[in-house]
């Protein structure tokens, strides 16, 4: 593993655009049938980071760029708090991008967006959830993606940057219409309200075939239904679309086995002032938007466009402070300026059997952002599908018309909240 690590295409952003109050972060947590004994948590947090040493590295600033310098212990677990996704304090935690927490039976990770999407955070949690449960009572869980076996050695394509690799020459233009902004009462103190409604996948995989569409489809027909419905209510910004901004994991497209960030994603708009949408009509839109984003030239052509303007050779030669002075100008205007919100979908998450019946569930939860107070995170394992709203304001109609679609639809839904 290298001494230094330059940041991904993707990371660039994020340690610009973080302020002392916001910064971009997200959890992923596994809920055990047992306790969680502290002590071998830990052991099994070092015994990972062994395994997946890209967890170890620190943010430092250089000349011309951040970059990623490694060290070799890891953090220490803590108990869980009760405002979660809360800035990382880089000076007070020991310059460690990610944190490892507990409560009962939960093991929840919390990542800077920097260091790794969530196809990295999650093989990192399944890994260190499998070591402990092998600390806890002798019984190595296989290796099988997205577990690694902590016995081997770390591989180089595991901190590879994947954009440049598989970039082209040829780019689209990055411009788009900008978005309808949610609004609504701040919640007090920077309070993240957390809403996760549990549901049956295999019964919201059933629904989804009886509307002829997938499961991400059907969720972002109703998150756009719900945020239209909203809409309807404000004065402001009528000739703007109500857009969703949906991730694509670009592993399923090109053979990476990156850890790091290797996604990318697609603002699905909805313009209300054309006329009325019914749920079928939402749903087609979804489906043949994404559909065509979706085509590898198509999205190639996008993440090209990132990886040919850090290769400018003017933005190359610029210091780390004007570079930095551009990216936080440029996310400030146009970071959360195309999207209303935000629905990312891990998909399911195997385990072998003889982890699975160890494990409750897992969730995935969405930080804080800086402008849109509303997102959601889906994720499903162990027979349920898990839809977590993260929320920054009072105002509870998206969330609550979104659960009761579901339910009209045929799918129940237990909602929990914190």
């Amino acid at each position: 593993m290298p001494s230094w690590l330059r940041l991904d295409n993707a990371a660039k952003i994020y340690p610009a655009a973080r302020t002392k109050n916001w910064m971009s972060i997200y959890r992923v947590s596994v809920t055990l049938k047992e306790d969680v004994d502290p002590a071998l948590l830990q052991q099994a947090l070092d015994n990972t980071l062994k395994r997946i040493p890209l967890f170890a590295y620190r943010l430092r600033r250089g000349l011309f760029w951040h970059y990623f310098d490694r060290q070799d212990k890891g953090p220490l677990v803590e108990p869980d708090a009760r405002n979660i996704l809360m800035p990382l304090n880089l000076t007070q935690n020991r310059d460690f991008l990610f944190r490892v927490r507990y409560h009962r039976k939960r093991i929840s990770l919390e990542v800077f967006h920097a260091l790794a999407d969530g196809s990295g955070a999650v093989s990192f949690l399944m890994t260190l959830a499998a070591e402990y449960l092998f600390l806890h009572d002798g019984k190595r869980i296989p290796a099988r993606l997205p577990i690694l076996d902590t016995r081997e050695k770390p591989r180089e394509e595991e901190w590879e940057d994947s954009f440049p690799k598989y970039a082209r020459d040829v780019t689209r233009p990055r411009g788009e219409d900008p978005a309808w902004r949610l609004r609504g009462t701040p919640e007090p103190h920077g309070l993240l309200r957390i809403v996760t409604g549990i549901m049956p996948t295999e019964r919201l995989l059933s629904v989804a075939r009886e509307n002829k569409t997938t499961v991400t489809s059907l969720l972002a027909a109703l998150m756009l239904q719900a945020l239209m419905n909203r809409k309807k209510e404000s004065r402001r910004g009528r000739d703007r679309p109500v857009k969703l901004s949906l991730p694509v994991n670009l592993r399923n497209i090109y053979p990476s086995k990156t850890l790091r960030n290797f996604s990318f994603y697609v603002n699905v708009p909805v313009r209300m002032d054309y006329g009325e949408y019914s749920l079928d009509d939402l749903i087609a839109l979804v489906s043949h938007y994404m559909g065509i984003e979706t085509m590898e030239p198509m999205l190639n052509a996008r993440f090209s466009a990132n990886v040919k303007a850090e290769r400018n050779p003017l933005l190359r030669a610029a210091p780390l402070v004007i570079k930095n002075l551009a990216l936080k100008a440029v996310f400030s205007v146009t970071g959360e300026r195309y999207m209303t919100s935000t629905l990312t979908n891990m998909g399911r998450i195997a385990m072998p059997p003889e982890m699975e019946q160890r494990v409750e569930r897992i969730d995935l939860v969405l930080g804080r952002a800086r402008k849109t107070p509303l997102n959601c995170a889906v994720l499903s394992a162990c027979g349920k599908t898990m839809v977590t709203f993260s929320i920054t304001m009072r105002e509870t109609d998206v969330e609550r018309d979104f659960f009761t679609s579901l339910i009209r639809l045929g799918v129940p839904v237990l909602i929990e909240s914190n």
